[in-house]
């Protein structure tokens, strides 16, 4: 009877043992699919990635081949694609109610900014899409938001490429001034993913839109979003 309730145990370690080694061997993929579940809900837009890599005992994690889809009423090109993202994480954070991510560096990332026949852009529609979005996206299932600081972010090498309906003749390629920013979540002992994505989201619109404006893109996209810009400076 001894020896077969130690069987059982037995068994029950070795399936608990199977499924751990099965989280772990599957946890590229299923950080993955979060990252497109939760950025395509946030967005309202498709948000895709090519493979994920995780280094839990350095605490570090590579995001490859992510891209976000153009909004709805736009061309099938895609807003934004980012051949590498590198996050490097605080490891004693993890498990506890607010997740401390060190730094997140994108590197070379390709945008694409449309201007419309109204002298809107696909830049103002993604915002206007993550404004009028839900915090549910950051909700653990049965649980409270999840919260996160990013001490620093970066987004350098940026290459944009721009046209308008209004003038297609006119079609511009620049670069887009490095962007840093430190401290997101940190005043408020950490904030919910949607809120960093308008965060973030906010000041790549303002620099994007703001590069294209020196560059000559015409002066109705500008003047379009210029209460848009109004409204990201009176958050700085």
């Amino acid at each position: 009877m001894k020896k077969k309730a130690l069987y059982i145990v037995v068994g029950i370690v070795l399936i608990l043992a199977i499924a751990v080694w099965q989280l772990l061997a599957n946890l590229d993929s299923i950080v993955a699919g979060v990252i497109e579940d939760v950025g395509s809900e946030t967005l309202q837009t498709e948000v895709s990635v090519s493979g994920v890599s995780i280094d839990l005992k350095g605490g570090k994690a590579g995001i490859a081949g992510m891209t976000i889809a153009n909004p709805e009423g736009y061309s099938s090109a895609n807003l934004f694609e980012m051949e590498g993202i590198e996050v490097d994480l605080d490891l004693a954070s993890l498990g506890k109610d607010v997740l401390i991510i060190n730094s997140v560096r994108i590197d070379n990332p390709q945008v694409v900014l449309e201007g419309d026949k109204s002298g809107g852009s696909n830049m103002q529609k993604l915002l206007d899409n993550i404004e009028s979005g839900s915090s549910g996206s950051s909700q653990e299932q049965g649980g409270e938001a999840a919260r996160m600081i990013i001490k620093r972010f970066e987004f350098s090498g940026g290459q944009v490429t721009g046209s308008s309906e209004l003038k297609p003749d006119q079609a511009l390629d620049f670069k887009l001034p490095a962007i840093t920013m430190s401290g997101i979540g940190q005043a408020e002992g950490g904030v919910t993913a949607d809120v960093v994505a308008q965060e973030i989201g906010s000041e790549l619109v303002n620099a994007v839109i703001k590069a294209a404006a020196r560059e000559g893109i015409n002066k109705v996209i500008e003047k379009k979003t210029k209460g848009l810009l109004d409204k990201i400076k009176g958050k700085g």
